[in-house]
């Protein structure tokens, strides 16, 4: 259920190369039907469904039978059976980690299975089937759905406060952490970054005594394709690990400075014009102040165009005070639409809040689709640099751009 959904599709593939029957159904395409159950062993879904369609006549038969599992459950239980399974974590930069380890392992050798919640461009998928011994996930924290896992290793970014629409504050996203930490198993491997603030907070309040506990080798130096002191700091987590692994250093390097990026982290779209438009997922307030800074490291003096869709009213709310100063690196603002997202009401916010949150001089705030592009289209100049961000429907926003 939610087929059409991109950690979804990833999950599909790998399932019909297991030997599963895969069908599926969609909002978007067929909806869905109770009869869509006759001859199934199990039902998967997206966590969304979860969220949306729990009156739904297909979900429930589902669960009635007991055949229903999250995607996240389903993969845990069945496609990382056997496994020694590699799990990526953390508030930011996990999508990127998890292709630049793939990227080690599939250089190496290692032939390993992945998923992701990004398309990787030499894949044209956000899954890869390999017949190695490992399985690398992307592990997303958001409604537990890391703990359907027992990851031998865990990479560790960082942990920040965020999906206030499921954890109730900072202490419970904690909670989820150290549970997911407490899954390790086998080898109990905890790869981390202890510049992260979050990190050495939780660390504090773990038991460590079975884990191998490995610093990130922030010393290693790498010249990488990807702009911006995160993308340098997701690649020396992964050369740590790789070094783990025994994997010469010189594969390493070699392998981490010719990754190219994902979909959707500062993709450029297009040049049409002499404009040069860039497309990418940053929806929270850091990780937005950090691609804005690797942006304005490949263009020191272009003019930049930050345009940004929030995610959801109830997360504006818990994060506004975290948007002082993240556009300064950019020249002008432009604040699009809130995406709805899972919200009931507003809790609130406007766009203009945001906009004023963050104290940036040029920053103006749409409510109106069309407004924001009738300026935008005014005002966009031959040499400007534009960087659309958001989670919801802003990759919409970037084809409408191109288009205009």
């Amino acid at each position: 259920m939610g087929i059409l959904g991109s950690g979804v599709a990833g999950v599909v593939s790998l399932a019909s190369k297991f030997g599963y029957e895969v069908t599926g159904c969609d909002l978007g395409k067929q909806g869905h039907s109770a009869s869509h159950l006759k001859n199934v062993d199990l039902v998967v879904a997206t966590p969304a469904v979860f969220y949306q369609s729990v009156k739904h006549p297909e979900f429930l038969e589902a669960r009635k039978r007991g055949i229903l599992l999250t995607w996240q459950e389903f993969v845990g239980k069945y496609l990382q059976k056997g496994k020694k399974v590699i799990a990526i974590a953390g508030t930011h930069g996990k999508s990127t980690t998890t292709a630049m380890t793939a990227k080690i392992l599939e250089d190496a050798g290692f032939d390993p299975l992945v998923v992701l919640g990004a398309k990787v461009p030499s894949w044209g998928s956000n899954a890869r089937y390999g017949k190695g011994k490992y399985f690398v996930i992307e592990a997303d924290e958001f409604y537990d759905n890391f703990l359907n896992y027992r990851p031998m290793t865990i990479l560790l970014n960082n942990v920040e406060f965020d999906h206030p629409d499921y954890f109730k504050d900072e202490s419970a996203v904690f909670d989820s952490y150290k549970k997911f930490i407490g899954n390790l198993t086998g080898e109990k491997t905890l790869i981390v970054n202890k510049k992260s603030i979050g990190i050495k907070k939780l660390l504090d309040g773990l038991n460590l005594k079975e884990i191998d506990l490995v610093e990130v080798d922030s010393k290693v130096n790498l010249n990488l394709k990807v702009a911006g002191l995160h993308n340098i700091s997701n690649a020396q987590m992964v050369w740590t690990f790789g070094k783990l692994l025994g994997i010469k250093e010189s594969l390493i390097k070699k392998s981490l400075e010719s990754f190219e990026g994902i979909g959707r982290r500062m993709e450029l779209i297009s040049s049409k014009s002499g404009i040069k438009i860039y497309d990418d997922y940053a929806h929270h307030p850091t990780a937005i102040a950090a691609t804005l800074a690797g942006l304005r490291e490949i263009y020191p003096s272009k003019r930049i165009w930050a345009i940004v869709e929030a995610h959801g009213f109830k997360r504006t709310k818990a994060l506004i005070n975290k948007y002082k100063g993240v556009f300064d690196k950019a020249d002008m603002v432009v604040i699009g639409p809130i995406f709805k997202a899972r919200d009931p009401e507003t809790f609130g916010m406007t766009e203009k809040s945001i906009a004023q949150a963050s104290k940036h001089k040029k920053a103006l705030a749409f409510s109106k689709l069309d407004e924001m592009f009738d300026y935008l289209t005014k005002n966009l100049v031959s040499g400007d640099i534009v960087l659309v961000m958001g989670a919801g429907k802003s990759n919409l926003w970037t084809q409408k751009l191109l288009r205009k």
